[in-house]
C-alpha cells in the first residue's frame, strides 16, 4: 500500500515538473536589454593663430683666425735679436720687429751694389759725352749718313743697360738687407715659436706660426633648407662694406656663459658631399678686445671676455621675417605631413599641411590651416578620420 502511494507521489511530481518545464520553454522570461552608450574620447586641441615670425637658425662651429701663416725667413744667417713679444701667446702689431738676423753680409752687398751703380753711372756719362763728340765730328766732316757704330750708339745702349742692371742689383741687395729684419705682416698673436737667439737659419726656415688678431671667423654648417631663412652676401658684385646678417655666439668660458656678436659675411658656396651641408662664415671683429684696451678710451675697462681661437661656440643666426606662420606642438603633426582638424561637429578631419620647420618640441606650418581652426595635439594615439571627440584647449 505504501509502495503504491510513493509511486503515485513520484509520478505526480514528475508530471508537474514536465508541465512546468514545457511552460518555461514556451514562455521564456523577458529581460530588458540596455543599449551600451559609448562616450566620445576627450582630446586637447590648439586654435590656429597665424603670426609673423623671425626664423632664426642655430648652428655651431669652432673659432679660427681669419689669417694664420708660418713665419719664414727669406735669408740666411745667425739670429742676433728676438723680440720679447715673439713668444707663444704674445701679441704684436703690424711692422713690429720680431726676429733680427746678422745683417753684416747684406750691408756689404748693399755697399757693393751702390758702388756698381755709381760706376755704371760714370761709364754712361762718359759714353754720352763721347757719343756727342762723335756726332759733332761727323757733322763737321759732312760725309753723308753716319754709321751707328761711328756715332757710338750701340756703346751708349750697352752703358744704359749696364746701369739698369746695377740699379736692379742694388734693389735686390736692399731687399735682402730688409729681409734680415723679420717684421710682423699684420696685427696678430704668436701661436708657437721654433727658434732662439744665436741660432743659424737658412733661407726658407720656419721661425714659428702666427695668426691675425683683428678678426676671428667661425665656419657654421647649415642645411640647404635653412639657407632660405638666412640672408647673407653671396654675390660676386657685392660691396665689401656691406654688413652681413647678425649672429650671436655663445660658449661656456672662464666659468660662465659668454656672448659675442658677429656677422655672416659670406657662404663658401659648396655643398659637402658627405653631410649635404653648406658652410657660412661669421666674422667677429677684435676678438681679443685689443681695441677696447687702449688707454684713455671709454671702453678701456670693458669686462667683455676675449674670444680665444679654437673655442667651440653655439651660434644663433638672425633669420628673415615670414608672415602667416602657425606654431603648434610637435605632437600636432601626424604621418605624411598631416594634421587632424576638428570640424563643426567635433569630428576629426585629416588635412595635409606645408611644414616650414620641425623641431623637437614644436612644428612651424606655413600653409594648410586656416585661422581659428582647432587642431588635435593630444588624447588619441591613433586618430581616425571622422571620429567624434570632446575637445579641450591645450595648455602648454
Amino acid at each position: 500500500m505504501n509502495i503504491h502511494r510513493q509511486l503515485l507521489i513520484a509520478l505526480t511530481i514528475a508530471i508537474a515538473g514536465g508541465l512546468a518545464a514545457l511552460a518555461i520553454i514556451n514562455s521564456p522570461p523577458q529581460t530588458e536589454q540596455q543599449e551600451d552608450i559609448v562616450k566620445p574620447p576627450a582630446v586637447q586641441v590648439v586654435t590656429v593663430k597665424p603670426e609673423r615670425l623671425r626664423m632664426d637658425v642655430r648652428s655651431q662651429g669652432r673659432v679660427m683666425a681669419q689669417t694664420e701663416i708660418d713665419l719664414i725667413t727669406g735669408v740666411s744667417g745667425n739670429i742676433i735679436k728676438v723680440s720679447p713679444v715673439f713668444v707663444s701667446g704674445g701679441f704684436f702689431k703690424q711692422g713690429d720687429l720680431l726676429v733680427a738676423i746678422d745683417p753684416a753680409e747684406y750691408d756689404l752687398r748693399v755697399a757693393q751694389a751702390q758702388a756698381g751703380v755709381m760706376e755704371a753711372q760714370y761709364q754712361l756719362i762718359r759714353e754720352e759725352a763721347e757719343a756727342e763728340q762723335a756726332r759733332d765730328e761727323w757733322q763737321h766732316l759732312g760725309q753723308g749718313e753716319a754709321n751707328p757704330l761711328s756715332l757710338r750708339i750701340p756703346q751708349l745702349r750697352e752703358k744704359k743697360a749696364r746701369l739698369a742692371a746695377e740699379q736692379e742689383e742694388l734693389k735686390n741687395a736692399k731687399l735682402l738687407r730688409q729681409r734680415a729684419d723679420i717684421r710682423a705682416p699684420f696685427n696678430g698673436r704668436v701661436r708657437n715659436k721654433t727658434v732662439g737667439l744665436g741660432q743659424y737659419l737658412s733661407s726658407g726656415d720656419v721661425l714659428g706660426r702666427i695668426y691675425s688678431s683683428d678678426v676671428a671667423e667661425v665656419r657654421l654648417p647649415l642645411s640647404t633648407q635653412e639657407l632660405a631663412f638666412v640672408g647673407f652676401p653671396d654675390l660676386s658684385n657685392r660691396t665689401q662694406s656691406a654688413q652681413g646678417t647678425a649672429a650671436k655666439l655663445t660658449a661656456n668660458y672662464q666659468g660662465q656663459q659668454q656672448t659675442w656678436l658677429g656677422h655672416i659675411v659670406r657662404s663658401e658656396g659648396v655643398i659637402d658631399q658627405e653631410t649635404g651641408m653648406v658652410m657660412v662664415v661669421a666674422q667677429i671683429p677684435d676678438p681679443f678686445g685689443l681695441g677696447a684696451k687702449k688707454p684713455g678710451t671709454p671702453d678701456s675697462k670693458s669686462s667683455a671676455a676675449i674670444l680665444p681661437i679654437g673655442l667651440y661656440v653655439e651660434a644663433n643666426i638672425e633669420g628673415r621675417w615670414f608672415d602667416n606662420l602657425t606654431v603648434l606642438p610637435a605632437s600636432a603633426l601626424l604621418r605624411n605631413n598631416q594634421a587632424a582638424v576638428l570640424d563643426q561637429d567635433n569630428r576629426l578631419r585629416f588635412r595635409t599641411v606645408e611644414v616650414v620647420r620641425k623641431e623637437r618640441e614644436q612644428v612651424i606650418i606655413k600653409a594648410g590651416l586656416n585661422s581659428g581652426e582647432r587642431v588635435l595635439v593630444s588624447g588619441l594615439h591613433h586618430p581616425i578620420e571622422g571620429i567624434e571627440v570632446i575637445p579641450t584647449e591645450f595648455v602648454p
